[in-house]
C-alpha cells in the first residue's frame, strides 16, 4: 500500500519532520519485502537484467542481518502473505506497467527477478533471526508489533507517515554494510510532528486523515469534493491542511465517517467498509502471530510480559503447513492460491516474441493444484499473454494415485511424496547425487525436456555454475568441506568431490572469475532474448518445484538458488559457448589441466545422460514464436489430466 505524493511531500519538508537517531540497543520492526526491494535495487549492479545474481544478495542481506546484530539490534522481520481480492485491480495494473516496460527492446530498468526476496528465507533461518510469513498484508501487523514491544518500523512504504508508531524510512539509513561500526545513524519520524504544523489533530483522527489521502484501497480523488481541491490534485500539502482543517471541525469519529460518505453517489458502502478496515487497523493492539514470534530464542526476554495476550484468528493452513509457512519455507504464492483459488505469474526479463516463460511449469502446477484442493474446478491464471497483453490460462488438478488430503500428506510415506516429484520428471529414482543437488538436477532434467535443452549451451553452464558454488567455493573458503573421512557407499559424483584439491580450485576461480562481470555483449539483442528466454523457463521451474516440494514436506532437499543460480556468469558464459561444442569448451577452457574438477563435471554430466528419461511422443511447451502463444496455452489445458 502506499498514499500517493506523501513521501515526496514528507522529504521535501524532511527536516521538520524528522529527527537523527542513533540505532543501538533495540528491538526494531522490519517491513521484509520493503527491506529486500530496497536492499535490491541499492546493489544490483545492473544484473537484474540476466535473472539475478543471487550470491550477491545472499550476501548483502547476510551483511546487514550482521550490522544490526554489531549494533545490539534485535529485527523482527514482518513479511506480507496472500495477494487480497480488494487490491486485484492494483496488482492488475502493476502487472499490465511492468510487463509494458520489461517488454521493451533491451531492458535497462531494474526488474527484481524470480526469488529476489525469497533468498532472504533460509539466511533468516539459519540465523535464527525472528520473522513472520503473515496471511495477508502485513502493514496493521508491523504497527500491532511496534505498539506491542514498543519500538521503532523500518519500511518504506508511505502509509507509516500516518500513523502513531516511530518510524525509520530506509532511504534515511547511513548504510555501511563493510565497517565495523556498532551504531546505525538514521532519522525517525513522528507524525506528531507533521500534524503541529497544520494546526494539530486529535491523533484518534488519525485514521481518516489515511482515508481522506486515498491509497490502493480509497482513490486519491474520492474525497475531492468534501476536501474543496481538484480531482486531479497531488499536492499533498494542501490536501493536508484542507483534511486538518475538515476533521477539526467534526464532533467525533463517527459522525465524520458519516459526514465523508454522505455525499458519496459511487460505492459508498464499499468506501465505508474500507475506512472502517482502516480505523480496525488502527485501534488494534493484538498481534495474530505474536505467540509464534516468541518462540525464537531472542525473544525470551519478552515473552513473560506478552505471554498472557492470546492470539487472534483461526488457521487458514493445515497446522504441520502453517509452522512452514510462517517461517517463509512455504512460499506466499501458496496462501493466494488457497485464498484467491488463483495465480498471478511475476513479470520477468524474457523473449517477449515467444510463449510466457512459465508455460514450461503448467504440469508443475496441475499437481500443487491437485495437492491443495484435491478435486476442484480448474484454477485460473493471470500472466503476460500472447505478446504484452494480460490474458488467463486454465490449470485443472492432477490428482495423484493414491490420494492423500494435504492434512495428512505430510505424514504419508517418504517414497510416496518422493515419487510424486520422479513421476512428473519422468523418472523412476534418483541415485548418485548429492543430497543438496538433487532437486535442482530434477528441475534441470523437467526443465531439458520440455525445452529441447538436453545437449544445449545453456545446460552446460548451470551445471558449471552449480560446481562453482557446490564444489570450488566451498573448498577455497573450506578445504575440509570436501569430507575425504570415508568413500565406502559414496557415488561416482561424490568420490570426485572429495578428490578436488585446493589448488584447481583456486585457478578455475582466476578463469570463472572473468565471467562475473556485466559484459558488452549485453547490447546484442537478438543474443541476449536467445539466451535469457531458457533461463527464465529454468528459474519458472525452479519456483514452481520447490513449491511442490514444500507441499510435500521437503521429500528433497529445498534447493537454496543462491547455490545454483547466478544470472550474470550464466550469460557470459552461454556468449562464449555460442558457437562451440559446450562440453569441449568446459573440459578444454574453463577447466582445462584441472583434472579433478573435470572429473567432477563430467561425472555430472553422464550421471544427467543416465536419468534423462527415455523420449515419448507427447505435446510440450517449446520455445515457440509469439503467434502460436494462444494455440498453445489452449493445446496445454486440453491435454493437462
Amino acid at each position: 500500500m502506499g498514499i500517493p505524493g506523501l513521501t515526496s511531500f514528507i522529504n521535501r519538508n524532511s527536516n521538520q519532520y524528522f529527527e537523527n537517531l542513533q540505532l543501538k540497543d533495540t528491538l526494531v520492526i522490519i517491513d521484509g519485502y520493503a527491506l529486500t526491494n530496497f536492499l535490491y535495487r541499492l546493489y544490483e549492479g545492473q544484473t537484474s537484467a540476466f535473472g539475478g545474481d543471487y550470491d550477491v544478495l545472499a550476501k548483502v542481506y547476510t551483511d546487514f542481518i550482521n550490522l544490526l546484530t554489531r549494533c545490539n539490534v534485535t529485527p523482527i522481520f514482518v513479511f506480507d502473505g496472500a495477494y487480497e481480492q480488494r487490491k486485484i485491480e492494483t496488482i492488475m495494473s502493476r502487472m499490465s506497467q511492468r510487463i509494458q516496460s520489461y517488454g521493451q527492446p533491451m531492458k535497462s530498468a531494474e526488474c527484481m527477478p524470480m526469488f529476489g526476496s525469497d533468498v532472504i528465507f533460509d539466511i533468516l533461518n539459519d540465523m535464527d533471526i525472528p520473522h513472520i510469513n503473515c496471511d495477508f498484508e502485513a502493514d496493521s501487523e508491523i504497527v500491532a508489533l511496534a505498539k506491542l514491544l514498543d519500538c521503532p518500523v523500518i519500511s518504506r512504504d508511505s502509509d507509516f507517515y500516518i500513523n502513531t508508531v516511530p518510524y525509520i524510512p530506509l532511504d534515511k539509513i547511513i548504510l555501511d554494510l563493510d565497517s565495523n561500526i556498532k551504531v546505525m545513524n538514521c532519522q525517525v519520524y513522528k507524525v506528531e510532528k507533521l500534524l503541529s504544523e497544520f494546526g494539530g489533530l486529535n491523533l484518534d483522527y488519525l485514521p481518516l486523515v489515511a482515508a481522506l489521502l486515498g491509497n490502493d484501497y480509497i482513490r486519491q480523488d474520492t474525497f475531492s469534493s468534501l476536501l474543496r481541491i481538484n480531482p486531479g490534485c497531488f499536492n499533498c500539502g494542501l490536501k493536508l491542511k484542507r483534511i486538518t482543517e475538515w476533521l477539526r471541525k467534526q464532533h467525533d469519529i463517527k459522525s465524520a465517517v458519516s459526514n465523508m460518505t454522505y455525499n458519496l453517489s459511487r460505492n459508498s458502502n464499499y468506501i465505508k467498509n474500507q475506512i472502517n478496515n482502516i480505523i480496525n487497523d488502527y485501534k488494534n493492539m493484538n498481534s495474530k502471530y505474536l505467540s509464534f514470534i516468541l518462540q525464537y530464542k531472542k525473544m525470551s526476554a519478552y515473552t513473560d510480559r506478552l505471554r498472557h495476550l492470546k492470539p487472534n484468528g483461526k488457521s487458514i493452513l493445515p497446522s504441520w503447513l502453517e509452522y512452514n509457512y510462517r517461517r517463509g519455507t512455504v512460499n506466499a504464492e501458496v496462501m493466494t492460491i488457497v485464498t484467491l483459488k488463483k495465480i498471478f505469474f511475476k513479470v520477468q526479463i524474457e523473449d517477449y516474441e515467444k510463449v510466457p516463460y512459465y508455460e514450461i511449469s503448467f504440469k508443475i502446477m496441475e499437481r500443487i493444484i491437485g495437492l491443495l484442493f484435491g478435486k476442484c474446478e480448474s484454477i485460473p491464471t493471470l500472466g503476460r499473454k500472447n505478446g504484452l497483453n494480460i490474458g488467463q490460462y486454465k490449470i485443472k488438478p492432477y490428482i495423484t494415485n493414491p490420494y492423500v488430503p494435504l492434512n495428512d500428506i505430510n505424514k504419508s510415506e517418504l517414497v510416496y511424496r518422493k515419487n510424486i516429484i520422479l513421476n512428473l520428471v519422468g523418472i523412476k529414482k534418483l541415485d548418485g547425487v548429492p543430497k543438496d543437488m538433487e532437486l535442482f538436477v530434477l528441475v534441470l532434467i523437467y526443465w531439458a525436456v520440455h525445452t529441447n535443452n538436453i545437449k544445449s549451451k545453456h545446460m552446460h553452464a548451470l551445471i558449471v555454475c552449480a560446481i562453482i558454488f557446490n564444489v570450488i567455493k566451498k573448498i577455497v573458503i573450506d578445504p575440509k568441506n570436501k569430507k575425504t573421512e570415508d568413500n565406502n557407499g559414496k557415488s561416482v559424483i561424490e568420490e570426485n568431490i572429495t578428490k578436488v584439491n585446493k589448488e584447481d580450485c583456486l585457478e578455475a576461480m582466476s578463469v570463472l572469475s572473468n565471467y562475473f562481470q556485466v559484459s558488452q555483449y549485453y547490447n546484442d539483442k537478438n543474443l541476449y532474448y536467445k539466451i535469457i528466454h531458457s533461463f527464465a523457463q529454468f528459474q519458472s521451474c525452479v519456483y514452481f518445484f520447490m513449491i511442490l516440494n514444500s507441499l510435500l514436506d521437503f521429500p528433497f532437499d529445498q534447493c537454496r538458488i543462491e547455490n545454483f543460480y547466478k544470472g550474470t556468469f550464466l550469460y557470459n558464459l552461454c556468449v562464449q559457448m555460442e558457437n562451440c561444442d559446450p562440453e569441449v569448451f568446459v573440459s578444454s577452457k574453463l577447466f582445462k589441466k584441472l583434472d579433478s574438477l573435470n572429473n567432477v563435471y563430467k561425472s555430472i554430466i553422464e550421471h544427467i545422460n543416465v536419468l534423462l528419461p527415455v523420449p515419448k511422443k507427447r505435446a510440450t511447451v517449446t520455445q515457440d514464436t509469439n503467434n502460436s502463444s494462444r494455440s498453445k496455452g489452449k493445446k496445454t489445458q486440453k491435454n493437462q489430466k
